[in-house]
This record gives C-alpha cells, structure tokens and sequence, in this order.
C-alpha cells in the first residue's frame, strides 16, 4: 500500500518497482473497476486479478480507497460486497499487487492487514526540492531561494515543467513563482472548511 499527498509519485513508484522486477505493469483505476450495476464491481475486481495472473503482471490499483473503503463506513450492502471480494482476491494473489491511495484514513482495516509493506510518500525536503530543480530545469537553486517551499511534491514540478515548456520559460524567478503558486492552491484547499447545515 503506496499512500500519501497527490503528486508525490507513488504511481511512478509502481512503475520503478516493475521495472526492477522485471515484469511488466497492469493499472486499474476505480473507473475500470467501479460498476454501475449490482455484482459489477466484484466481477471487475475478479476479472483484474485473473487479468494479472493470466499475463504474470503486476496489478497496481490507483484510488484504492474507493473499493476498499471502510465496512463501517458503508451505507449499502453492495460496498460492503465489493471490499469482501477485494480481500478474498488480496489472500489468492499470484503475482505482486499494488494499491495507492490518497486517503489512507478511509481505508478498512482489514484490507490494510493483507498489505506487507504500508510506505507513506512525504512532501519533497529542501534537498530533494534542490534536486528536483535542477532535474527537471537543468539549473542550481540554494537552500535560501526555496525556503518558503515545504509542501512540493514531484508531480508540482512536472507540472511547472509542462507551463514552462509550453510557454518557453528559463528564468529561474519565474520557474520559482509557478512553484509557489502550485503550492499556494494547495495550501488554500488545505484551509477550506465544509459548511454545514
């Protein structure tokens, strides 16, 4: 179970992982599994397994938490069914098998039982984001220009990367503020609060 922030690389991660292994990567997102009707969830979940045995692939789940939510959480019988299905095929599976989620709090308890390894994925630390810097812009950055940056994550800078090749940005001031804002639209999402009635 790969969990943390969004953007901090726990897809990329699985694809390392395949890639050291030697084998190749099936992915399922809770679009490709999630059904509309009664059953169709749990055939779905059934059919990936039987997908990665059949091609001896790893299968990485994205958005696990929305077909292994928490039983006690659940309103109606059928979520209940899907996470059931989930862990019968968690105890039989052949080949490695791989979750992500971004919240790891919604989770059942039971599902995070069947995981051997749980690794939480952080936000990006000084001299990560130094690193990443001169990764994706080819340029040198201090300590003291990135001070104010404590909540990147790689997924930020590939989307900096994306602006500035669009866009034809160089300068490492600019590169700079397209970070920080990256930043500040999750630090205003991180303050929002729901109103209830």
């Amino acid at each position: 179970m790969l969990y943390g922030k969004p953007g901090t690389g726990k897809t990329a991660f699985c694809e390392h992982l395949a890639d050291l292994l030697g084998i190749n990567i099936i992915k399922k997102r809770a679009s490709d599994i999630n059904g509309m009707y009664v059953g169709q969830t749990e055939k779905n979940i059934a059919r990936a397994f039987a997908e990665a045995r059949a091609k001896k692939v790893m299968l990485v789940f994205d958005e696990a938490d929305s077909f292994l939510m928490d039983r006690t959480r659940a309103a109606r019988s059928w979520e209940v069914c899907s996470v059931n299905e989930m862990l019968a095929q968690m105890e039989n599976a052949d080949y490695p098998f791989v979750c992500t989620t971004n919240l790891m709090d919604n989770i059942d308890k039971a599902a995070l039982r069947r995981f051997s390894f749980k690794v939480k994925y952080e936000f990006l630390k000084p001299d990560q984001v130094i690193m990443a810097f001169q990764d994706f812009f080819n340029q040198q950055i201090s300590k003291e220009e990135i001070a104010d940056l404590t909540n990147l994550a790689p997924g930020d800078f590939a989307v900096v990367k994306k602006q500035a090749d669009l866009l034809g940005i160089t300068d490492k001031s600019e590169l700079l503020s397209r970070l920080r804002q990256e930043q500040q639209v999750k630090d205003l999402h991180k303050k929002q609060t729901k109103i209830g009635f």
